[in-house]
């Protein structure tokens, strides 16, 4: 008797189900899921920031919190451009559910980011706030500040170097005088008004050549033109001075335009000119933005952008920035580059607790740097009559106070200036003293950052000091991973200082969603 063959059973499979069954996609999505956070988040929200941004009359508009959540869930998810997430409306259900099946297209999309969002960003990033201290995520007690370059939607081929400029212009000006000169000798009846002398020099050679001189040089060449009508040679040259006067001035009206572009930076990127060339962690050097972060448990609870690579320089404008949120903290810890004079004063003045490292604080804590006794930090100091002791037990008297003024900041500040009594036949002379002329030793002493960085001192090495120090790493650095590896996010999509700060916002609201999500995600685990 032959086997008997037995038919594989098959799960009922007809794709026309759909167009008569009713779907109701949100039961396809997980409770916990990361959609649902931006949708709740957004649902309690206060929007009529973005509402009041719209005019009435005309065609109606997409809802502004269906909009609003579809970027911030888009950036949630890694899709950052206006057409990815126009497609991703068209077929993902995740896209779908949150905006109730409807299709605004890119241009919608990227007008809606770059326009309604940009006056009001900081309104809804003050929401997620709100939200957060609320649902108590965080305290507003200990911000952990830190800074980090993205790339900017530039090409890195097409830099603007501020000394390039500046030398090319002078090369121009260099060139503008010579033609100045034969200008000058061709109107003027140069056999008799100079006979074997040489022409004068036109102006100081070093002073920038002005429009206005170039103005009144080419109004001489056209008068020269017009009136030697029967004299060909004469206007022929002055018609070719007058060409290379024209290709000369505009040369150099590039380059100052250049120069008043960059500013204080040392450089732009033609494509973006408000970028600013950085130096990368890889080593390379990009058109880019300093972007800066203050976070509590892995939230980002405050986000500025900058055009300078220096952190410390730009955390004056993070810390006005926290108090135009409201979200000033009890105490800021940050490593050694924000501690400086300037920044330690700014917490003192808004009564913020200092934890801020600076930049000999691990040095100092050295062996090696406890036993250099020509160290001026281990010299002896008499506090009645105001003198330091060397290691020879000489006086270093007191001489002066110096002004040092920071070139981007235009913060001052106060040093005072010590000198040996004498330095003559010191044994130590060549450890202790750098100078190669047999001048006294000489130190300077900045007295109130002296008082600043031995209160940081105080709270860093106290219990909770060595708590939050270690936190330090994990915290503000774990933000940045998240964004620049998770949410794959090392550059940014638009242009332009207003609207880059505008990404920047949105990216920093778009990892607090992720991380609202992980929360929910752990307690319902």
């Amino acid at each position: 008797m032959g086997k008997v063959l037995t038919l594989p059973q098959f799960k009922s499979y007809n794709q026309q189900q759909l167009s008569f069954l009713p779907l109701d996609v949100g039961e396809m999505i997980p409770a916990q899921h990361l959609v649902r956070v931006v949708n709740t988040v957004v649902d309690g929200m206060d929007i009529s920031a973005i509402i009041n941004a719209y005019k009435g009359g005309g065609t109606t508009a997409w809802h502004p919190a269906m909009m609003l959540k579809i970027v911030l869930y888009a950036y949630s998810v890694k899709i950052y451009t206006g057409r990815k997430i126009a497609r991703a409306l068209r077929s993902d259900i995740h896209f779908m559910w949150l905006s109730g099946n409807s299709h605004p297209d890119f241009r919608t999309i990227n007008s809606f980011r770059s326009t309604r969002l940009k006056e009001t960003i900081e309104k809804i990033f003050e929401q997620v706030l709100l939200f957060l201290v609320d649902k108590k995520y965080i305290k507003m007690e200990n911000y952990f500040c830190d800074g980090s370059s993205f790339a900017a939607d530039a090409n890195r081929r097409k830099m603007v170097w501020k000394k390039n400029a500046e030398r090319y212009e002078g090369m121009a000006s260099e060139k503008c005088r010579q033609l100045f000169k034969e200008i000058d000798a061709l109107n003027a009846a140069e056999d008799k008004e100079y006979g074997n002398n040489d022409l004068e020099e036109t102006g100081d050679q070093a002073k920038p050549i002005t429009q206005k001189e170039m103005k009144e040089k080419l109004q001489s060449l056209n008068q020269t033109i017009a009136a030697t009508t029967n004299k060909k040679s004469v206007q022929q040259k002055a018609k070719s001075l007058k060409k290379k006067l024209d290709t000369t001035s505009a040369n150099i009206e590039k380059y100052q335009l250049q120069k008043a572009t960059a500013g204080e930076r040392s450089g732009y990127s033609k494509t973006d000119t408000d970028a600013t060339a950085m130096y990368m962690k890889n080593e390379e050097i990009l058109p880019a933005y300093n972007v800066m972060a203050s976070t509590e448990d892995q939230f980002i609870t405050a986000c500025t952008l900058h055009q300078n690579p220096n952190d410390s320089t730009c955390f004056k404008t993070h810390l006005e920035h926290i108090e135009y949120m409201k979200a000033m903290p009890d105490a800021i810890v940050a490593d050694s580059i924000f501690g400086t004079e300037e920044n330690y004063e700014l917490l003192q003045g808004k009564e913020i607790e200092n934890y801020m490292k600076f930049p000999t604080y691990h040095s100092e804590q050295t062996r090696k740097h406890q036993q250099n006794k020509f160290h001026k930090d281990n010299f002896g100091y008499n506090t009645d009559a105001d003198y330091y002791t060397c290691p020879n037990e000489k006086k270093l008297i007191f001489t002066g106070t110096i002004n040092k003024k920071y070139k981007h900041s235009g913060f001052v500040s106060i040093l005072k200036q010590y000198e040996c009594e004498s330095c003559a036949g010191c044994p130590f002379y060549e450890q202790c003293n750098k100078s190669s002329t047999g001048a006294n030793r000489t130190i300077q002493v900045n007295e109130k950052l002296e008082v600043y960085k031995q209160k940081a001192r105080k709270n860093l090495n106290s219990e909770i000091g060595e708590q939050l120090r270690k936190r330090r790493g994990t915290e503000v650095e774990s933000c940045f991973g998240d964004i620049k590896h998770n949410m794959n996010f090392r550059r940014f999509h638009l242009r332009g200082l207003q609207k880059v700060k505008l990404e920047w916002n949105i990216v920093a609201i778009a990892h607090n969603l992720r991380k609202i999500s992980l929360h929910k995600a752990e307690k319902a685990a």
